[in-house]
């Protein structure tokens, strides 16, 4: 995993420079991932490793697409104008921005170049893609209001560290947790502000919202890297008695279960959203399915991790030996 996810890191690195993409065997199927970002995004950076192993077993050529970050959303739409040009087999998208993208999606379509979307939608007429391959992040954010509520014996303030503005798993996320928190009248969500999905977007909100709320009980982060973010703010202040839960279930949100800076962390299947995205555009992409054979929405599954099941959640499912 580690070559190739030095493979991507390379590969990102032309994708954003411009330069053009590598020559590929013209027997197989061309299918470009692009990723939300794979630089400073380990959940996004894991999934295109995914669908890039993949590739390989399936035998398509599996092209990442990545950009230089999570604002970077006309850079994105450049990339998928570029592969539209080239007519490549198919595209696993996980979009920027689902407002921004969806003009660029509709023009897949009309190319006949079939889009599974990963881990968030875009604001277009549902003919226009395959299908979306993602957690459900409302029920999984409301997940996370449960177990909050339950560590808090049902009362006391919490905050959010949202997700990128314009981000449709960011919307969701925010979405289900302050519904979810709406059930328990004695908890008060005292902020709910962006991190920007990063560990330096999340230290800056986290500081802000401890200096307006200083009694506060728990922190909601939307992502692990928020997550680390908010738990380096908490060390850095002495500040223990803060829960902090965290949202993806990869290893650095894990790290913070193990070291008691966390209680918690939803996950979501990074090997779900890659795999299952690569596997339909190729069948696809060789005529042995059709879009009509695949339902709107695939769900790629959620965990509730916590201290009770993180090491057995670490071996099973991150391979991580400690």
């Amino acid at each position: 995993m580690d070559s190739i996810r030095r493979s991507l890191l390379a590969g990102a690195a032309v994708s954003v420079l411009g330069f053009g993409a590598p020559a590929f065997a013209q027997d197989a199927p061309v299918i470009a991932v692009l990723p939300k970002t794979v630089i400073n995004d380990i959940f996004m950076n894991n999934v295109a490793e995914f669908a890039k192993a993949k590739g390989e077993e399936l035998g398509v050529e599996i092209e990442i697409h990545s950009v230089s970050g999570h604002g970077a959303i006309e850079e994105q739409v450049s990339t998928m104008e570029a592969l539209i040009s080239r007519e490549v087999d198919g595209i696993a998208l996980a979009a920027l921005d689902g407002k921004g993208l969806a003009p660029v999606v509709k023009r897949a379509a009309a190319a006949g170049i079939p889009v599974v979307l990963i881990d968030g939608g875009v604001e277009t007429d549902e003919a226009n893609y395959v299908t979306l391959v993602g957690t459900d992040n409302v029920r999984a954010a409301g997940l996370a209001a449960d177990y909050a509520a339950s560590l808090l014996s049902y009362q006391g303030k919490v905050a959010q560290l949202e997700g990128e503005p314009g981000s449709e798993a960011a919307a969701h996320r925010r979405q289900g947790f302050h519904e979810g928190m709406e059930k328990y009248g004695d908890i008060e969500i005292v902020s709910s502000v962006t991190g920007h999905w990063t560990t330096p977007g999340a230290v800056e909100a986290t500081e802000a919202i401890l200096s307006a709320n200083p009694d506060l009980d728990l922190i909601f982060a939307s992502s692990d890297l928020m997550a680390v973010g908010a738990a380096e703010v908490l060390r850095r202040n002495d500040r223990q008695d803060i829960i902090v839960i965290g949202f993806d279930g990869i290893p650095e949100g894990t790290d913070l279960i193990l070291a008691d800076r966390a209680a918690g962390d939803v996950s979501q299947s990074s090997k779900g959203m890659g795999e299952t995205a690569v596997e339909i555009l190729a069948a696809l992409a060789r005529g042995e399915k059709t879009a009509a054979d695949f339902p709107k929405k695939i769900d790629s599954g959620m965990e509730l991790i916590h201290k009770w099941n993180v090491e057995a959640y670490r071996h099973d499912i991150l391979g991580i030996t400690d």
